[in-house]
Order: C-alpha cells, then structure tokens, then sequence
C-alpha cells in the first residue's frame, strides 16, 4: 500500500516488487504443469511492472536506466504473449476444427510454449531479475529528482487520461492499429489507478466516497479495456486460423465497438478521481 509520505522512488520499489513476486510465483506453476493460468498472470505482473516503470519514468528524470529495464523486460515476455495468443485460439475454436488444422493449431501452441518455457529458464531471465533488485536499491542515488509519489502520481494519471480521452473519441471511426494504443494507454491508466488509489482513499469511519469513485472509475476503464482487447483477440485468431489452414468464422464486431464506445464515455463522465472537483 502506498503512502503520501512516500517518494517516488520508494513508491516504485513497493509496486515493483510487488509485481515481481506475482511474476515470481507463476514461475514454477508454468515450468512445471505449462499451465495457461500461470502464463496469464505472469504476463499480467510483467505488464503491470512496465506500466509502472513507464507511468514514473518522466517524474524520475527520464533515466537510461529505467529505460533499458522496461525494453528488456518487454523483450523477454513477447513469448509468452505468442503463447497466449494461442491459448486464446485453441480456447475459442480448437473443439471445431478437425484434422489437419487442429494438429498445426496445438502444435503451434506446443512450440510455443517451448519457447516461453526456454525464455523463463534462461539466463537472461535471472540475469533481469537480479538487475532489477540492483536497480531499486540504487534508483534513489541515480535519478536527478526524486518528487513525492503524490505530484507524481496526479500527474502521471492526468497524462494518461488526457490520452485515452483524446484517442479514444476516435474509436468508432478507428482502425486496429489505433484501438491498439488506446488500448495500451487504458491499461496503463488502469494500472496506475489501482497503484496510487490508497493516495487519495478517505480516512477510516470518514465518507467513503473517494474510495467507490476510484473503484468506480477503474472498473470503467477495465471495461474499455476488455472491449478493445477482444477486438484484438479476433483479429490475432484470424491470422492463426489462417496459418494452420483454417477458415476463420465471421464474428460481428459492432458490439464490442459500441461496448468500447460506452465505457470511454463512461471514463470522460467520471473525470479524474484523483483531483478535488471544481467549485
């Protein structure tokens, strides 16, 4: 939990590595029994960690350092994202398919699976976990400011509502690759909403209005989320389908636009939690 008197270095060492024991946990689990849930919640640490390194990346100076950990960390997950993408596939249309496609299909998923497996077992992955603790301890000697977690916080959260509010008015009239960084702008204002809710939550036997609109406001955000991360999942499936010969099925989009849509508007009604209302 994160505390006002915090800086933002300190506040990125709880969040960080509180998102690498989740990350860490899931490590046995997948090498172990190759379990699809293991995977997701590994990936869902490993980009929690990245949104926060990129939501406090500009208040703590823009560092090379930061930088390098966020590259390399999306580096050494992009196999698990493969893996989950088929996971996704065989979920939603491995019992149709038949013969010949659904062998390509689990075996795409088999190799890659390998592969993920290969990556958290390397080296590279332990050399990165132990840069990592070095980092956090050092961060603090590193960084040319360190500004308390509560400015950064409320202007980190205000960036990323800006985009979303701005990108994400288009989305009706958008093509995939544009959703796609709405999407990524959303998850990261997601995650930092959940990161620095307790900065703004009311003391204990007090209103507890400021608490339900921060819970209020992230599941809108979610919900936006989901919407435009399943646009994404049929449009990665087509692409598998088409690669084991399978004939991808028509599937409407228009009700996961309008969903998308909704919760925007949801979003941009709500406002920042974070700041007092205008009087």
């Amino acid at each position: 939990m994160l505390t006002r008197d915090l800086s933002t270095t300190q506040a990125l060492d709880v969040i960080v590595r509180s998102c690498g024991r989740q990350v860490l946990d899931q490590v046995h689990p997948l090498l172990d029994t190759r379990d699809p849930v293991a995977l997701h919640d590994m990936r869902v640490g490993i980009r929690r960690l990245r949104a926060a390194l990129s939501l406090l990346r500009r208040p703590l100076g823009d560092g090379e350092k930061i930088a390098w950990v966020s590259i390399e960390t999306r580096d050494l997950a992009a196999p698990l994202g493969h893996a989950r993408d088929l996971d996704v596939a065989v979920r939603d249309h491995g019992d149709r398919l038949t013969g010949s496609s659904r062998r390509k299909l689990l075996e795409l998923r088999e190799g890659a699976y390998d592969e993920a497996l290969a990556v958290v077992g390397s080296d590279r992955w332990h050399d990165l976990t132990a840069h990592l603790d070095r980092f956090l301890r050092k961060i603090h000697d590193d960084v040319p400011v360190d500004p308390p977690i509560a400015d950064a916080a409320g202007e980190a959260l205000d960036r990323r509502f800006r985009r979303v509010s701005r990108r994400g008015a288009l989305i009706e009239r958008s093509h995939a690759p544009e959703r796609h960084r709405v999407r990524i702008e959303a998850k990261k204002l997601r995650y930092g909403a959940q990161f620095f809710s307790t900065l703004y939550a009311v003391t204990p036997g007090s209103d507890s209005a400021a608490g339900s609109a921060a819970e209020d406001f992230t599941h809108s955000v979610a919900a936006l989320q989901d919407a435009l991360g399943d646009l994404r999942d049929i449009q990665t499936t087509r692409h598998i389908l088409d690669l084991v010969g399978a004939t991808p099925p028509h599937i409407e989009t228009a009700p996961l636009v309008a969903r998308a849509v909704a919760a925007h508007a949801d979003i941009v009604a709500r406002g920042p939690f974070w700041r007092p209302p205008l009087r």
